[in-house]
């Protein structure tokens, strides 16, 4: 006959050993989690806070060593590495209702060194977005003339796709943005 000890450790063992199977069958988004290890470092004229005006609203873009508005940079994975993760997340994400690949792009960009006229800058695009043709937004800090007196001052590029489209220009200070 079990006493009343045995069954509580039992009781006690049964119960561990389910929550270690519920713990280990959720999906995790954390970057390491999806090949995420080296992070992408900004040149440093980028770095900082710009404004920008996107329909009628002055809006706000931070740049720091290894952020870009609070979210981490990440080097680009190889492209073995990248197709690896890439088909795990695409395994995962139809587990998921497929809700788990955009939890992850905006999660975490992958970013790499851009030049745009011989002038340093960087690419950024979502994680594992699948996309190796540097289709992201592209950013560069540049000197461009002021209008009302003609001055040169700082302001920071932005593009769009593999052709870098022009995008917009943003400025260290509101009142620049017009």
């Amino acid at each position: 006959m079990i006493n009343v000890k045995n069954k509580l450790i039992i009781f006690m063992t049964t119960a561990l050993f389910m929550l270690a199977i519920i713990v280990m069958g959720q999906n995790r988004v954390d970057a390491a989690s999806w090949g995420a290890k080296n992070l992408f470092t900004t040149p440093k004229k980028t770095r900082g806070t710009w404004y920008y005006k996107h329909e009628g609203k002055i809006k706000k873009l931070k740049i720091a060593t290894h952020t870009f508005n609070k979210i981490k940079l990440y080097k680009m994975l190889s492209s073995n590495k990248a197709i690896k993760w890439t088909k795990k997340l695409a395994k995962a994400d139809k587990k998921s209702g497929y809700k788990l690949a955009q939890k992850v792009g905006i999660s975490q960009y992958e970013a790499t060194d851009f030049k745009f006229h011989k002038t340093p800058g960087f690419a950024a695009n979502g994680w594992l977005s699948s996309d190796r043709a540097d289709s992201g937004h592209t950013y560069v800090a540049i000197k461009k003339k002021d209008k009302s007196n003609n001055d040169k001052v700082d302001a920071l590029r932005v593009g769009n796709g593999a052709d870098n489209s022009f995008l917009y220009y943003c400025y260290k200070s509101k009142k620049l943005v017009k």
